[in-house]
């Protein structure tokens, strides 16, 4: 894991998922003084991101109501300068890539989440941030 030296400077989480998926980080990030949040389903997301300007959503890419595909689009035209992660149990697959990548997801990690491996697309994303 990154130490709290060189992590960049970053803004908050909303994580769309079981709590189960996410304990550890939303652990984590709560210790490095991040803002966190979890939701269940894309109409929480939905009225988190309408509450607040969420800065990162990590979502899975099949929620109970909604797709995260298409949660990704809705959120993205409330917040457009919002990053985006989608979670898949499954493998990625080039159809869910093409789809997610248009409408504008950052990248796709497994589920259930893999701390060393989301936190590191996180931190590519973050950095990505502070430049623009």
């Amino acid at each position: 894991m990154y130490s709290s030296e060189t992590q960049p400077e970053c803004g908050d989480f909303l994580f769309v998922t079981e709590r189960k998926l996410c304990t550890e980080l939303e652990e984590f990030f709560t210790q490095e003084n991040l803002k966190v949040a979890r939701v269940e389903s894309g109409k929480e997301a939905l009225a988190a991101i309408e509450a607040e300007p969420w800065t990162i959503m990590v979502a899975d890419a099949q929620l109970p109501d909604i797709d995260g595909v298409e949660l990704t689009r809705s959120a993205l035209a409330k917040r457009p300068d919002m990053y985006v992660v989608l979670g898949d149990s499954e493998p990625p697959v080039i159809d869910l890539c093409d789809k997610a990548g248009l409408a504008g997801v950052m990248g796709i990690v497994n589920t259930p989440y893999n701390p060393d491996e989301l936190f590191t697309l996180l931190w590519f994303v973050m950095e990505l941030r502070q430049q623009f």
